[in-house]
């Protein structure tokens, strides 16, 4: 999150004016100052050095996580967000690995007991939007005067960034970096496009991923407004969205699909100018459908924790060629590799490889899985594809651990496009050396004797694809975490019950 001293620099001209908006309630850049100076002192007044070496956080998006996500900032403490929809045990395990000295927990999350078996690093647990916060105030004011030896008093540590993969096959693992990409960034895609405080963002990606974090530090460190709006409050996007100040926002594809629906239906007014879409496959079906219904606003991203944003797609080329996902942009390289680790042929399948300034350092247990070409660094994405003779690239699978070699994105588009299918999503399995594709999919209108004809006809589609093993089952809806990724472990465990 952007420090103090920013804060302070946007609210010389912007004091008054609204730097969130969260429930309906709107606060100044003057009052997030406030809040975040309260925390430093307070952290700084209760703590030690050895508690605030670090820090970890389980939460929904809300003005008071961003207020602490600045006040640690602004000391230098190293944070990282937890995703707090992973199952307790998961997440005992991340926090054992990472070992923070605070673990800022949004109690209503967690009963007492889950609260109980998430304390197992002897971390001190903070409680966030809880009853204490008025005694973090007064403590705040109480020494406000010595706001400035409290910061200079602690000396940051070098720049340190961990980041988490989304966890959604296997435990999450720890991403980091040495270095920050964020000036270049930033500015590379606030002057391409034009973006500044005028531009209201909608935060709705929680901040615990790379995604929602670094887009809300980029539009925020713009002095633009931030929209926090909970995934799940239908009612809530719509409004924000019909606010004149919201022009951008970065979304799920699942999440883009609901702004379509909304659309189609004639519920929402808005008056955005860039969606930006991505952290999961984007179905050419529902990419047509949002341009056709929200407009040649969207964008599309690829990358992943590891690497970055690395391949860009814009309305333009969306139009043009929608199974793509883009070109590589200023600063990144797209390679596609065979299995050892060669260069392929244009139009080839193969692993894709990504060099990019983004890329991260090593993974928490040391490893630096890089493979070095022409010079450069590049690392190993999950996903296969290939590259046509215009460097667009094109995803077939997300299966590179396993080494499988269907093109299960274009199987799931020829399920997706059958009537009554509402969502779908393939995965592959590797059992006992034998690739497994296991299919879960929702329907438009529940209708059990439809279910059986409809697996069916599924089984009946992928006859040309030459697979062998097969599963399909229906299910009320697809599952995902709130960062947009399909969640095979939830998946295997509905297909084993079944």
């Amino acid at each position: 999150m952007i420090t103090l001293d920013k804060l302070r620099s946007i609210a010389l001209t912007r004091l008054h004016e609204t730097c969130i908006v969260y429930k309906n309630e709107s606060y100044s850049w003057d009052e997030i100052i406030r809040r975040t100076e309260s925390r430093i002192i307070f952290l700084r007044r209760i703590y030690n050095d050895d508690q605030l070496r670090s820090v970890s956080y389980l939460s929904k998006n809300n003005v008071d996580l961003i207020c602490w996500l600045a006040a640690f900032s602004t000391l230098g403490i190293p944070t990282n967000g937890l995703d707090y929809s992973l199952s307790v045990e998961t997440l005992t395990t991340l926090i054992s690995r990472i070992n923070p000295g605070i673990l800022l927990v949004s109690f209503d999350l967690y009963k007492a007991d889950e609260l109980n078996r998430l304390n197992v690093s002897g971390a001190t647990m903070l409680a966030i939007d809880a009853p204490t916060d008025p005694i973090i105030g007064s403590i705040g004011e109480l020494h406000h005067t010595r706001l400035a030896t409290l910061i200079t008093y602690h000396q940051p540590v070098p720049f340190r960034s961990v980041s988490l993969t989304s966890g959604t096959s296997s435990v999450p693992k720890i991403a980091l970096r040495y270095r920050s990409f964020d000036a270049r960034r930033f500015t590379w895609f606030s002057e391409r496009y034009n973006f500044s405080q005028d531009d209201g963002f909608m935060l709705i990606l929680p901040l615990y991923h790379a995604a929602g974090n670094g887009w809300a530090r980029m539009f925020m460190g713009l002095g633009a407004p931030l929209y926090l709006v909970d995934q799940e409050d239908d009612q809530m996007m719509m409004q924000t969205l019909s606010s004149s100040k919201v022009k951008a926002t970065v979304m799920t594809p699942n999440l883009v699909s609901r702004l379509t629906t909304f659309a189609e239906q004639n519920r929402i007014n808005h008056h955005l100018r860039w969606v930006l879409v991505g952290g999961s496959y984007f179905p050419v079906k529902n990419k047509r459908a949002a341009i056709s219904s929200l407009g040649a606003i969207i964008y599309e991203y690829y990358g992943c924790t590891e690497s970055g944003v690395n391949v860009l797609s814009e309305p333009a080329d969306m139009l043009a060629c929608p199974e793509s996902v883009g070109k590589a942009f200023e600063g990144n390289i797209v390679k596609i590799l065979n299995e050892k680790n060669e260069l392929v042929s244009i139009g080839e399948k193969g692993r894709v490889a990504i060099s990019s300034y983004m890329l991260m350092d090593e993974y928490g247990d040391g490893r630096k899985p890089f493979i070095i070409i022409d010079g450069n660094r590049y690392f190993l994405m999950a996903d296969y594809g290939y590259l046509d003779n215009q460097n667009r690239l094109f995803l077939i699978n997300r299966d590179g651990e396993t080494h499988n070699r269907n093109a299960i994105y274009h199987i799931e588009e020829n399920i997706r496009k059958m009537p009554c299918i509402k969502d779908v999503a393939l995965i592959s399995v590797l059992e006992n050396g034998v690739h497994n594709i296991k299919c879960v999919f929702s329907m438009r209108q529940k209708d059990k004797e439809k279910q059986k004809i409809l697996i069916e006809r599924i089984k009946e589609k992928i006859i040309p694809e030459n697979i062998i093993n097969f599963t399909a089952c229906a299910v009320d809806v697809v599952p995902y975490s709130p960062s947009g990724k399909v969640r095979f472990s939830e998946i295997i465990r509905i297909l084993d019950a079944a």
